[in-house]
């Protein structure tokens, strides 16, 4: 007898395509900058190569699916691009946006690590926060919280997300039964345009299908 998703909450996260404060020395954090042009390409072909993977499920899979996307530009943008595709209606959450860097929002990357504050522990320190006003690992993880635990505990079988590199390594971790601390030992890394795919059988278990796998721009 063959394996089967029928009754596994599938959980697929993608990391927003290339964006402008990419290629311009910038951070990104809550600035709000839009694609690039190949960010664009990237998310037009993320959607092609979603398509047949949520056939692959379900069959009419694309009906069944809620999509969740951060409001910031670069995310919306990745979701639009997406669903020239795909065709969902996304449902934009501040709560899943990237982190919250405070005065270095947006500001020339070398500018933000001559300005950020000095750690003054050894180690992982969750409280740390580069600028006054920025979050901590502990406030990104406090942030995530309440929405893991709402698509985890939700009705909704079938969950795509659109997010930032930071903010899903978080919600990955989660995903995976890690905790807080656990980011002392062990943290994901996508790059942009990356995505996810997480199993929650019916018994509890968490199945990890792949991680951070990048897609051919090209793909058709």
């Amino acid at each position: 007898m063959g394996y089967s998703f029928e009754n596994n909450k599938i959980i697929i996260t993608v990391q927003h395509t290339e964006s402008v404060h990419h290629t311009n020395g910038h951070v990104g954090a809550w600035g709000d900058w839009p694609l690039s042009e190949r960010g664009r390409e990237q998310a037009r072909a993320i959607g092609r190569w979603l398509l047949p993977e949520m056939k692959g499920i379900d069959g009419d899979a694309e009906k069944k699916w809620v999509m969740y996307s951060s409001d910031l530009q670069r995310a919306a943008m990745t979701a639009e691009g997406i669903n020239e595709t795909l065709g969902l209606v996304p449902e934009f959450r501040q709560v899943i946006r990237e982190v919250n860097a405070g005065e270095g929002n947006g500001k020339l990357y070398s500018w933000y690590v001559e300005n950020k504050l000095p750690r003054t522990k050894e180690g992982f320190d969750p409280d740390y926060r580069p600028f006054a006003d920025a979050e901590s690992d502990r406030d990104v993880w406090n942030r995530l919280l309440p929405f893991y635990k709402e698509i985890t505990e939700s009705p909704e079988n079938r969950i795509l997300i659109v997010s930032h590199g930071t903010a899903l390594s978080f919600l990955q971790a989660m995903l995976c039964g890690y905790e807080l601390e656990d980011r002392g030992r062990i943290r994901f890394h996508g790059k942009a345009g990356s995505v996810s795919r997480f199993e929650i059988e019916p018994d509890g278990q968490r199945v990890v299908q792949y991680l951070n796998r990048t897609i051919p721009i090209d793909y058709t």
